[in-house]
């Protein structure tokens, strides 16, 4: 079954260190982008036509929406100079049943941005980047 509702989804997310930032934290929006490649033109002058190939994945970034309510902008800060990877967990419901994991992964914070407006709510948007360190590297 495919998840068909967004109501009800969640993330939390820990550092490197294990200590959670947040948990629990209901999502406004959510955008997963697993990358693209490039287009790598190999055609030679005994080509009879254009010949490409795939080049390197870009690497994989996930965008997401929240009410601010935690984690403190003081978190934020001390998060953006880590150099290692924390842990993201996102769950969504499927068929209004209980929320289960649609993704875990390791993932640094790259940007975080906090709006606010008249009669309107604090909204915080953040920007991840997948850790993509092959396991002997890690």
């Amino acid at each position: 079954m495919g998840l068909t509702q967004f109501n009800g989804s969640s993330v939390a997310y820990s550092d490197s260190a294990g200590t959670v930032l947040f948990t629990g934290l209901g999502i406004t929006s959510f955008d997963f982008q697993g990358g693209d490649r490039a287009e790598i033109d190999v055609t030679t002058s005994q080509s009879a036509s254009r010949i490409s190939r795939a080049g390197f994945r870009s690497p994989r970034r996930l965008s997401l929406g929240v009410l601010f309510e935690k984690p403190s902008i003081v978190e934020l800060d001390a998060e953006m100079a880590s150099c290692s990877p924390g842990d993201l967990t996102v769950s969504a419901s499927v068929d209004c049943a209980a929320a289960s994991q649609v993704l875990s992964l390791g993932a640094y914070l790259m940007s975080y941005s906090v709006a606010a407006q008249m009669d309107g709510v604090w909204e915080l948007s953040l920007e991840f980047l997948v850790d993509e360190t092959p396991e002997e590297e890690a």
